[in-house]
This record gives structure tokens, C-alpha cells and sequence, in this order.
């Protein structure tokens, strides 16, 4: 900190010029300090959270020497890391499953940051949306924390279905859904009716079997 609180005054002053290369250099050592506290003393679990959040500000900081290339993406490597960070806490110990939810929804977006440019706004909503509902989803299977958490499935399963949605909002999708939904309702008609038919039966059989066992005698 001493050392970055140097470099800023002296490029304020305007006495230094900035030094992509330095900063990136500062950033990983103090990155790779709070990543040793992290692993030497597990009460420490917070140290995840700023060391992987300056890994990725050391990245970030050297694409910048690239504008034109790399950095235009400085946004992807900062929110994966800070994402990691969290998901790190809880690899560490499951008991701290709320560390889930932060590191699924940066990692996802730093996916969409990463995929913006290149796909419709739709799939960019789709994407975040799935994101979000793998997200909770792990949140209700993987172990930890010693408590049911049912409540997942909910938000899960309400932003996958916010995520179709989305997609089927483009003509090509809905002109799909025109011909898929039919099938889906005659395919869950005739599910309908052969359990029925076979429940019925399993009621037959089991009648007839009930008819044919001899009485049972009777001691006195």
C-alpha cells in the first residue's frame, strides 16, 4: 500500500509517468501477499477475497498496454477473479455456501462482458439469466452449511425460465414454439392416458388376485 500510495502521488505530481508494467508488478505482489495469508491461516478466509481482486487488477492493468486489442476487455479478468475469490472462500469451507452466490454471478458476467460484442441482446440477457440460474442451483446441491436450502430451486428455476423466454422472444424461436408446443401436448396427453390405463389395470389385477386367494381359516 505504501508503495502504491508512492507511484499515485508521483503521477499526480506529474513527476513519474504511468508505468503499466510497475503497477502490474505492485499489484501482484500484494495479490500474492494476501493469497499467503489466505492459505497460512484459514480463519483468514476474507484474504481470498482481496487477493484474487488485485490478480485481477494486475491483469487488467497489463492489457492496457494493448487499447486496441486486449484492452478492450480489462472488465473480463477483474470480475472472474473477484468471482474466484468468493468461490475460493468456499472451497475452503463449504459452511460459507453464501460465497456461491457472489462467484456465480461475477464469473457470469465476466463471461457476458466477454461476449457482448459479439451476440444479440437477447442471448446476452439468456446468458446472464442461465448464469444466475445455475448460480442458485448449485446452491441447492452442493453440500455445506448444514442446512437444507430447497429455497434455491425457486430463483433457479424462475430465471431459467426467464432465460427461454428471452430467447424465444426472437421470430425464429416462436415459429419453433408453434410446432414444439403441440408435440409437447399431445406427447403429455397420451402420458396422461396410458398412466391411467395402466393404473387401472394394476387395479384389475390386483382385484383378481384378492378373488382367487382361498379364505384364510379361522382358529378357534
Amino acid at each position: 500500500m505504501l508503495v502504491a500510495g508512492v507511484l499515485l502521488l508521483l503521477e499526480a505530481t506529474g513527476t513519474m509517468p504511468s508505468q503499466p508494467a510497475l503497477w502490474t508488478a505492485v499489484l501482484l505482489a500484494a495479490s500474492a501477499t494476501f493469497g499467503y495469508v489466505f492459505f497460512a491461516d484459514r480463519r483468514s478466509w476474507w484474504a481470498a477475497i482481496p487477493s484474487c481482486a488485485l490478480l485481477g487488477a494486475g491483469v487488467a492493468r497489463l492489457m492496457e498496454i494493448d487499447p486496441d486489442g486486449l484492452g478492450q476487455w480489462t472488465e473480463v479478468p477483474v470480475l472472474a477473479a473477484i468471482g474466484i475469490g468468493f468461490l475460493a472462500i468456499y472451497v475452503r469451507d463449504h459452511r460459507r455456501w453464501w460465497a456461491l452466490i457472489p462467484g456465480g454471478m461475477l464469473v457470469t458476467l465476466s463471461v457476458l462482458t466477454a461476449v457482448t460484442a459479439d451476440v444479440e441482446a437477447a442471448v446476452s440477457g439468456a446468458i446472464f439469466l442461465f448464469g444466475a440460474a445455475l448460480t442458485f442451483a448449485l446452491v441447492a446441491v452442493l453440500p455445506g452449511g448444514g442446512s437444507r436450502r430447497w429455497w434455491a430451486y425457486i430463483p433457479a428455476g424462475v430465471l431459467a425460465l426467464a432465460a427461454v423466454a428471452v430467447l424465444l422472444t426472437e421470430a425464429e424461436w416462436v415459429t419453433v414454439l408453434n410446432i414444439v408446443w403441440p408435440i409437447v401436448v399431445i406427447v403429455a396427453g397420451g402420458f396422461l392416458i396410458w398412466r391411467a390405463v395402466r393404473s387401472r389395470r394394476l387395479e384389475h389385477r390386483v382385484s383378481a388376485d384378492a378373488e382367487d386367494r382361498p379364505p384364510a381359516s379361522v382358529s378357534l
